[in-house]
């Protein structure tokens, strides 16, 4: 469930917004009310909430001076305005602040509602945003085991719609690599994106071609296999998807530094 704190001087006010709406029901956990800025920004500072429903007008730090310090402080938590004060210099400052949204009082518990709702999706989006970034990188990481640890994936690329497209093409190449008859072409048409613009995205990001991406997997399953020596090399060879042990020992010499019998030799 998401955090509100609502903020408001006058009682009555405060009582009313607390029982306007059922927030559980909407996904929203009340942590209470403040009745000045200073004393809310108090409680955002020991709670971290992720909504803020604030009233312009109060003694000590009045509603914009308090988004003003929170945008600057959490500029993750969503902020609503409530107000009797229907003033352009109050909305032009409002925008300025980046305030989801300002309503006027009279309270109208479907007006707060619809609101609520709305800020509510917005949060959901963004911890979507993050799930798929942060699988993004996990992939990334995975395929990538030496890449450094301090680079994020912002770093590589510019925008979510990359970081997808990518993280589609490895996974396709990790479940298909093994495949005799695989191409690039194949693992574009599964993104659904040209072969060219397919390579450039995943050199991008990876720092390597997706052709020796397929080539590095091929190998190091190789190099497992090897360990086992049940496992014969031309039977090994057929797993990963070569036609052609001349050309699998090639490939495997200029990865190691070792032809695969040299390497189960030094295995054993």
């Amino acid at each position: 469930m998401f955090k509100l704190l609502i903020v408001e001087d006058v009682r009555t006010v405060r009582e009313a917004l607390l029982h306007a709406v059922d927030w559980g029901k909407m996904g929203i956990q009340l942590l209470g009310t403040a009745s000045n800025g200073e004393e809310a920004l108090a409680l955002i500072e020991r709670e971290a909430p992720d909504l803020l429903l604030t009233d312009i007008g109060m003694p000590r730090m009045n509603g914009l001076e308090l988004i003003e310090k929170v945008k600057e402080r959490y500029p993750d938590i969503r902020c609503i305005i409530l107000s009797g004060l229907n003033e352009f210099e109050h909305a032009r400052q409002a925008i300025k602040l980046q305030v989801l949204e300002y309503i006027l009082k009279p309270i109208n518990p479907e007006e707060i509602e619809r609101v609520m709702a709305a800020a509510v999706g917005d949060l959901l989006r963004q911890q979507e945003e993050r799930r798929e970034k942060a699988a993004a990188e996990q992939v990334i990481k995975e395929a990538m085991p030496n890449l450094s640890q301090t680079l994020s994936l912002d770093e590589w690329t510019g925008s979510l719609k990359k970081k997808k497209l990518v993280e589609q093409a490895i996974s396709y190449i990790k479940s298909s690599y093994n495949r005799k008859e695989l191409t690039l072409s194949d693992i574009a048409a599964a993104v659904g994106i040209s072969d060219k613009y397919l390579n450039t995205l995943v050199k991008e990001v990876t720092g390597m071609t997706a052709n020796h991406m397929i080539i590095r997997l091929r190998m190091e399953e190789a190099a497992k296999l090897l360990k086992d020596p049940v496992n014969r090399i031309y039977e090994i060879c057929e797993k990963i998807g070569y036609a052609d042990q001349d050309h699998f020992r090639e490939t495997f010499k200029k990865q190691y530094g070792l032809t695969p019998t040299e390497y189960r030799n030094r295995l054993l």
